[in-house]
């Protein structure tokens, strides 16, 4: 079953969403953690001036709102509006 995943910017009130899923299915955590935690990579990216585009749609969202919130607190939640854990110690769900 699909589950669209989205980021979100914890520092804002009202919370900020990703404009686009960062990935479809529960079994994308992993990555989606992955790529929480090399942040300043997308952010030097971005820096840049490049365009850089990472071959993946989901990947190119979470790297777009990565690299305009550079320093704030990131949530994962999903269309239902189920939170998920950042962390890769913690059961997917």
């Amino acid at each position: 079953m699909s589950t669209y995943v989205y980021l979100e910017c914890l520092n804002h009130d009202p919370v900020l969403s990703s404009d686009g899923e960062v990935g479809q299915h529960l079994y994308d955590l992993p990555r989606i953690r992955d790529e929480i935690a090399r942040r300043d990579l997308f952010v030097a990216n971005a820096n840049s001036g490049l365009g850089i585009d990472y071959g993946d749609h989901f990947t190119n969202n979470a790297a777009r709102f990565l690299a305009t919130h550079p320093r704030c607190a990131i949530g994962i939640r999903d269309e239902y509006g189920r939170p998920h854990s950042i962390n890769h110690d913690v059961a997917a769900g």
